[in-house]
């Protein structure tokens, strides 16, 4: 593997790097040649050893992986929606043989050729979703640490894709985002069935996220248009949908627009109302997540920053009782969290149990050694200051 970085001007900080994602690649023996893939981890991946996580899936990696990861890192550290592991799928030499469909044998395009003549290796969407759920998913889900929840990613072609993996092997993925999908292909042929297909999904319910620019105005707008109008007009149970046009965006830039909108939407409601985060009131936050764990199908847990700043909230109000019962929380749920340990700590301190608090902060260094955390030193400091202290208590009569 090798790393994805960000160069730093050297005016700001020299010889230095932000990395945000790994290269590395899969041999398929389906495709029969090598996939380069990048792959992005949550910010405290390595720091939670125990946490698993949703995956994302990217097609047209060397374009959008960039862009949706650290739209994912951005909405999940505020918790808009979970932390998630992205993997963006570049393209080798032909995106067309991976996304599309089989021509039909009589369709043409505009000059009049035959459709598999002007894209003679046209047709390999069958074979290329077979590499997703027979040889990717399961090589990601033996590399890191994976929750049994999938999201698809496609722009143009490859939301076409999208429709069609969908369409043709729904439980390939739980959630399918489709930015302006060519869905003219084939004069529409997999829009045309899709609809029917839909109405005969069965639980788990899929989710599928639709959007189109107004300025699209071509054959493959109409396209789309008429496949959402299609959608409306049948009952689709298993089916969680949305199909959004937006102003301001053309074919190139609505692709990150797409991905914001379409996972805000598979997530809506993820983040609790601040009434409830305001209140503290760590039962009805319990239900909140119980309530996601029921609608995704894996265990979520109450985030740690959640936990973490609701107890530091509780002990500036003074309620120390109630800070230590989130802090206690969240070192039971993140037990491998030297954060949780060193804020359980501070807790206990304030309480006054400050032996314990020792052992807590112990505890949080121990692990942060443990995880070759760069925070290190700071976790050695509050070891180091409340030794002192209890050194400097007069002893016990």
């Amino acid at each position: 593997m090798s790393a994805l970085c960000w160069a730093i001007p050297a005016a700001a900080v020299a010889d230095t790097a932000i990395t945000f994602g790994t290269r590395t690649a899969l041999r398929s023996e389906v495709l029969g040649e090598e996939r380069p893939l990048w792959v992005s981890l949550p910010e405290r991946y390595a720091d939670s050893p125990s946490t698993r996580y949703p995956v994302l899936y990217v097609l047209d990696g060397e374009s959008h992986f960039l862009h949706v990861a650290t739209l994912v890192q951005f909405l999940a550290r505020h918790g808009n929606l979970p932390e998630m592991i992205v993997v963006g799928v570049p393209n080798t030499d032909d995106r067309v043989r991976d996304f599309t469909p089989p021509p039909l044998k009589t369709e043409r395009i505009g000059d009049g050729r035959l459709l598999s003549e002007a894209s003679p290796t046209a047709g390999g969407a069958d074979r290329f979703l077979r590499f997703l759920t027979e040889e990717l998913v399961p090589d990601m889900d033996a590399r890191y640490r994976t929750q049994p929840y999938r999201v698809l990613v496609g722009h143009s072609l490859g939301g076409l894709f999208a429709v069609h993996a969908l369409v043709h092997k729904p439980e390939s993925f739980h959630a399918y985002l489709a930015i302006e999908p060519s869905l003219h292909w084939n004069s529409g042929e997999l829009a045309r069935r899709a609809p029917e297909v839909f109405s005969h999904l069965s639980a788990p319910a899929r989710g599928l996220y639709v959007i189109e620019s107004v300025y699209e105005a071509g054959i493959s707008g109409q396209y789309v248009r008429a496949f959402a109008k299609a959608l409306r007009q049948r009952k689709l149970p298993a089916l969680t949908w949305r199909y959004d046009e937006v102003g301001g965006e053309d074919h190139s830039s609505i692709p990150h627009r797409g991905t914001y909108d379409g996972l805000r939407f598979f997530f809506s409601g993820w983040k609790p109302a601040e009434k409830l985060r305001a209140t503290g009131d760590l039962a009805q936050l319990e239900a909140h997540y119980a309530g996601l764990t029921r609608r995704v199908g894996y265990p979520v847990q109450l985030p740690e920053q959640l936990l973490n700043r609701l107890g530091y909230r509780l002990l500036q109000e003074k309620r120390i009782s109630e800070a230590l019962v989130a802090f206690e929380r969240n070192v039971a749920l993140y037990s491998d969290s030297a954060n949780a340990y060193d804020s359980l700590g501070e807790g206990l301190e304030a309480a006054g149990r400050l032996q314990e608090s020792l052992a807590s902060y112990e505890r949080a260094l121990a692990l942060a050694r443990e995880h070759e955390n760069p925070d290190v030193p700071l976790f050695q400091k509050g070891v180091d200051r409340l030794r002192a202290r209890l050194a400097a208590q007069p002893p016990a009569r």
